[in-house]
């Protein structure tokens, strides 16, 4: 990512956030600081320079099709990823698969955060190599993925939960932020959760110019006003025709 990117992609950020509070969604009152931008991708492991080709759905999608995008245990193999928090020394976070913690004792990607403020991560499924590599998920009408949230209590589960997309297209336009609130009520409850969120509501507004053909990055954030310590785990990340 360059600087421009990562400006573009607080604003957007922080774009998303005034949407939903508008909206009267149950975001708590947003940070007052700009947001917290991706920290530059690391550079592309030499191995990868015989990667994959991004899977591509190159035709419409019938009615009940699915495209698993990373599982842990075998789709999306060469994905990497990145973790930050705007409040350091105070807050802390860890990003990187955990072998047995997924659904059914799978391998579940891992994301562990303490500390008040806004607190991020992204997962880009290609490692950020070939610069050009993307799914496309234009065919399908939901993004679907399992999560559980482990905390001591639910007042150490963090206040807001966002996520959004990043595509690979020269544009780099981030999706629109989206609160999984919208779409799984109550689901912080140490418990696994499926969640399908229409692709729709992230193509609209800061989410416009959004690519659907080169989806390449999974983005999660948390915002709390209070330091908390809690565990994210992320699994089976699809797409859907429904």
């Amino acid at each position: 990512m360059t600087p421009n990117s990562h400006r573009l992609y607080a604003y957007a950020w922080l774009a998303a956030l005034a949407s939903i509070s508008t909206a009267g969604c149950l975001c708590p009152p947003c940070p007052g600081g700009a947001g917290v931008a991706p920290p530059a991708a690391p550079a592309a492991p030499a191995a990868a320079a015989g990667a994959a080709a991004a899977p591509v759905a190159s035709a419409p999608a019938a009615a009940g099709s699915r495209l698993v995008i990373w599982d842990g245990d075998g789709a999306g193999g060469g994905a990497q990823g990145w973790d930050s928090c705007d409040k350091k020394p105070e807050c802390a976070t860890k990003l990187g698969p955990d072998s047995g913690s997924g659904v059914n004792g799978s391998t579940a990607l891992k994301f562990h955060a303490e500390g008040p403020g806004w607190l991020g991560m992204g997962w880009n499924l290609f490692g950020w190599y070939p610069e050009t590599a993307g799914v496309d998920i234009s065919p399908y009408s939901h993004l679907t993925f399992q999560i559980r949230v482990d905390a001591k209590s639910a007042e150490a589960a963090p206040e807001y939960f966002g996520l959004s997309l990043g595509c690979s297209n020269k544009n780099k336009k981030d999706s629109a932020d989206v609160a999984i609130e919208r779409y799984a009520k109550a689901f912080a409850d140490g418990k696994w959760h499926k969640i399908e969120i229409p692709i729709s509501a992230l193509t609209k507004g800061p989410g416009a110019q959004f690519d659907l053909q080169s989806f390449w990055e999974f983005r999660l954030h948390t915002w709390t006003g209070t330091p908390k310590n809690f565990d994210i785990y992320i699994d089976d990340i699809a797409v859907e025709k429904q």
